[in-house]
């Protein structure tokens, strides 16, 4: 196992760490299935841990989120269209428990990633919020419902004005607080480094 393999592995146990602990001060049956937030590569899950620490507001996100009945999977496209930065879609549900993927663009800057995942993460919470919320079909309905088209995806996307305020905030927040303030830099490849 390579340097590199070595440094992914501790950063993941890190967020693990971290978001179970948030998961163990949730409601048993929010807890029952670990961290709801899961992010599914080495880069993401070091720039939700950066995210994490840098920003208060996508710590809150995190927390509202590992204290409800929503897991949400995230992960980078590399096939995702130029024009846009993430996507959030419905999974699945079972039981209580529903299940959602936010996808983000594999070719943003890492601070466009952190922004882009609390914007995602941010219709995650309007989910949690509207528990009628229970298929495809349904969320498509909440979107038409509190939010308007995207002028990018017209026939397919929707935005709400508190996902938008609340990618603007983490990137102010991402501004005030430079990534070089902590432990170091994260590369694209998800390592941290000195700068």
């Amino acid at each position: 196992m390579g340097r590199s393999d070595i440094m992914h592995r501790l950063l993941a146990l890190g967020l693990f760490v971290t978001l179970s602990a948030h998961a163990a001060a949730a409601s048993p049956e929010a807890r029952a299935g670990g961290p709801h937030v899961r992010p599914q590569d080495a880069r993401i899950t070091a720039l939700l841990q950066d995210g994490i620490l840098r920003s208060s507001s996508l710590r809150a996100l995190v927390e509202r989120i590992e204290s409800s009945n929503v897991y949400v999977y995230i992960g980078l496209d590399h096939l995702m269209k130029s024009y846009l930065a993430g996507r959030l879609t419905w999974m699945g549900q079972a039981h209580e428990f529903r299940y959602l993927r936010a996808a983000i663009n594999f070719d943003l800057s890492s601070d466009q990633v952190i922004a882009t995942l609390a914007h995602e993460l941010q219709h995650a919470v309007e989910v949690i919020d509207d528990q009628s919320v229970v298929d495809e079909r349904s969320l498509v309905a909440l979107y038409r419902r509190i939010g308007k088209p995207s002028r990018l995806e017209l026939n397919s996307g929707w935005e709400t004005a508190a996902a938008q305020a609340m990618g603007y905030q983490v990137r102010r927040e991402l501004i005030a607080m430079p990534a070089a303030v902590g432990a170091g830099a994260i590369s694209d490849s998800g390592e941290r480094g000195k700068l």
